[in-house]
């Protein structure tokens, strides 16, 4: 980062808080999303996240009821569409703030 633009912030009267929201976060953003995207995806489908958001107690839930009815792709299908959902929402979502982050760069190849 260049030091020109906090000199400039402050020349617009920016204190530091206001420099840092402004100028140096959404630099920093724009390149921390991609990792941030991947390691997010890699801990909602691996770890134990998973049984924080209640997917573990679906499939749980569904077993079970799959043993009672003896139509265990009825119910596992449902936890997969909704666990689809949860990753699809997430992608949408980091989709959503690598455009916002990238403004003004254009298309980065």
């Amino acid at each position: 980062m260049e030091s020109g633009q906090i000199e400039a912030g402050r020349a617009y009267g920016m204190g530091p808080w206001l420099v840092f929201r402004r100028i140096r976060f959404p630099q920093m953003m724009r390149h921390a999303i991609p990792g941030l995207s991947n390691n997010w995806m890699v801990l909602l489908k691996t770890t134990a996240l998973v049984s924080v958001i209640g997917l573990s107690d679906m499939v749980r839930v569904a077993a079970e009821a799959s043993k009672a009815t003896r139509e265990p792709f009825t119910f596992m299908l449902i936890v997969g569409a909704i666990y689809l959902l949860i990753a699809s929402v997430s992608e949408w979502g980091f989709a959503r703030l690598q455009k916002r982050y990238d403004v003004g760069f254009g298309e980065v190849k």
